[in-house]
């Protein structure tokens, strides 16, 4: 089991990514057959949306929002509450990341599970969660 970063599903999308993207195919695979369960916190889907509509277009954020729903992406979204948005507030209080990378983590320290990304940002938390880089 696994979280994904907002990065790692980006990098689907862009084309000069060629090889994080085939590893990130890799780990879609594997969740598809069942044999690992991928996770990502509800605030970094709404990242990735929010950053597909800007640069893709509507339709491509809202396909891949559709996607999610009907399991076509095998990701399992986690929803936010009220003790993971204290804690992630905390650690973006603490370290130099962004907002959404906060809830990443905070979803990482909950489920006790690494995060797949490829963002430098996540090199100021090495200590405190595991990182799977790509």
């Amino acid at each position: 089991m696994f979280i994904l970063d907002s990065f790692a599903l980006l990098c689907l999308f862009d084309g000069k990514r060629k090889k994080e993207n085939k590893v990130i195919r890799k780990y879609l695979e594997d969740a598809e057959s069942g044999k690992i369960k991928l996770y990502l916190s509800k605030i970094n889907e709404g990242e990735v949306f929010y950053k597909l509509y800007k640069y893709l277009g509507e339709s491509v954020a809202v396909g891949f929002r559709e996607d999610l729903k009907h399991g076509i992406i095998p990701v399992n979204i986690a929803s936010v509450n009220d003790k993971r948005a204290e804690r992630a507030s905390e650690i973006k209080a603490k370290y130099p990341l962004s907002y959404a990378d906060a809830f990443c983590i905070e979803l990482a320290r909950d489920m006790n599970l690494p995060i797949i990304t490829g963002d430098p940002e996540f090199k100021s938390v090495k200590g405190i969660i595991e990182v799977v880089w790509i």
